[in-house]
């Protein structure tokens, strides 16, 4: 209940306090700043050398044919119509999810699909509708993403074939991509990975995708049976229980509810 309170009011202290809006949109730029940092930090790259940088206008050009203008917009239009538009339709077909209207799980309350409906169109009778927009928008927005992405693609693969490929191998690249077949070649390449008939192969490969994972977590569970158990609400003691809520700013009922259904998600998952 607390969560809902919480959101409903958020809208509101905003309004009454654009400075602390403007701080925490500030603080909100400063962390992303430091994650995009963090995570350019994990793909390092060396500096082209001089040889390789005299390649660079050669492998520019290639690339100019490998991937045209739009290449990267046609490529996400084919991948959500061929991928993600079928795996959308079937979630959109299976109903909603209970824990965004509620917080809870049907499947913790052991409700069945008829409930569940009952309580989404009380919440939000247009949540279908709600959702069908979010799917369109999500595709038109990973569309301009797309485009806004291509320079820097382009640039990329550009000092990559420069530091991979000699002189003679660009110029060969480029005589193929010169053709018919290659200027065909270049232009369809990105967009055969979402081939409804590579998904078709890879998802008839399911079983063994799902025995791998069964044999997985045997392993994972054999792996963790010499660390105790971690503890559970009944398991704290009456100084880690305030200590908690003193980190946390919960009640005492929010914790014992939250870490139930912990206890519980744990128990399923090393059922499977």
């Amino acid at each position: 209940m607390k969560k809902w309170t919480l959101a409903l009011a958020a809208p509101l202290v905003l309004v009454g306090q654009p400075a602390a809006a403007d701080e925490n949109k500030a603080a909100r730029a400063d962390k992303q700043s430091e994650a995009i940092a963090m995570i350019a930090q994990m793909f390092p790259a060396e500096p082209l050398t001089p040889e390789q940088q005299a390649r660079l206008p050669l492998a520019s050009s290639l690339i100019e044919r490998i991937m045209p203008d739009g290449t990267m917009d046609e490529m996400m239009g084919s991948m959500f119509d061929g991928m993600l538009g079928p795996i959308m339709d079937m979630a959109d077909q299976a109903g909603p999810s209970l824990s965004t209207f509620i917080g809870y799980d049907e499947t913790e309350l052991e409700l069945d699909d008829e409930a569940v409906a009952e309580i989404a169109a009380i919440i939000d009778p247009q949540w279908r509708e709600r959702q069908r927009r979010t799917m369109d928008m999500t595709k038109i927005m990973m569309s301009q993403l797309m485009t806004a992405m291509e320079p820097a693609m382009k640039r990329g693969m550009a000092e990559a074939y420069a530091a991979n490929f000699s002189s003679a191998e660009l110029e060969g690249i480029a005589a193929f991509f010169s053709t018919d077949i290659g200027a065909t070649y270049a232009r369809k390449s990105y967009q055969l990975s979402s081939d409804p008939r590579i998904m078709h192969a890879a998802m008839s490969e399911l079983p063994k995708m799902f025995a791998t994972f069964e044999e997985m977590g045997k392993k994972m569970k054999a792996e963790m049976a010499d660390l105790p158990e971690k503890k559970g609400y009944d398991a704290l003691d009456a100084s880690e229980r305030q200590r908690i809520l003193s980190l946390t700013g919960i009640s005492e009922e929010d914790l014992r509810v939250g870490m139930r259904q912990v206890e519980q998600k744990d128990a399923q998952d090393a059922s499977f």
